[in-house]
């Protein structure tokens, strides 16, 4: 599996394109930013989901464009299907900008394994950031999208609509209880990290 990492906007989000058998997934697509598509059109691959960890506004601002041009089908946690077309909750009101209204998702998110198309991953229901955060675990692969969840040495913040100190942590252990720690990390903000070198050297675990 290839992984692109795409960075913008002002949050300076990290959105993701997973390639593998000329199939795509796509991680929150923070913007409407064309480099998606140049990287998709480059490998002429097909979108097969647009998966998102969470719904604040630097996470999904990319998603209805990329489901005009790919008919792909978005998928969301169920505790924030309202969020993506109200901008008290994706957070879009708050930070001054264009109030952020996203089409419903086709797909919601369960706790579990997921196949779709060549990629086989399992979802973990990760909350405290906010309440719908999910993190997307792919075994074989040995990666996990964790969203906002953990970042290189910081954790999510909790101050926004939905957020909890106390059920970040909790999420926090589940994760390390249930996922391997040599797994690599990619997460909406910073570079990538493994579980290892954050249990060792993260100040807030």
């Amino acid at each position: 599996m290839e992984i692109v990492s795409i960075t913008s906007g002002m949050a300076s989000e990290n959105g993701y394109l997973l390639f593998k058998e000329g199939k795509c997934l796509v991680i929150d697509p923070g913007t409407e930013d064309m480099r998606f598509f140049d990287e998709i059109e480059k490998r002429d691959a097909k979108v097969e989901a647009i998966l998102l960890t969470h719904a604040h506004f630097d996470h999904i601002g990319g998603v209805d464009m990329l489901r005009r041009f790919t008919s792909a089908p978005a998928y969301i946690h169920p505790n924030e299907t309202k969020w993506l077309s109200n901008p008290n909750l994706n957070g879009s009101i708050k930070f001054n900008m264009p109030p952020l209204k996203v089409k419903p998702a086709e797909q919601l998110l369960a706790s579990g394994s997921l196949e779709i198309g060549p990629f086989q991953f399992h979802v973990l229901e990760t909350p405290g950031h906010s309440p719908g955060s999910v993190t997307f675990y792919f075994k074989k692969e040995q990666v996990a999208f964790a969203g906002d969840l953990i970042f290189k040495r910081s954790v999510g913040r909790t101050d926004l609509e939905g957020g909890d100190q106390d059920v970040l942590m909790r999420s926090i252990d589940r994760v390390i209880a249930e996922i391997p720690h040599d797994t690599t990390f990619y997460p909406g903000h910073g570079p990538e990290t493994t579980l290892r070198q954050e249990i060792k050297h993260n100040p807030f675990f």
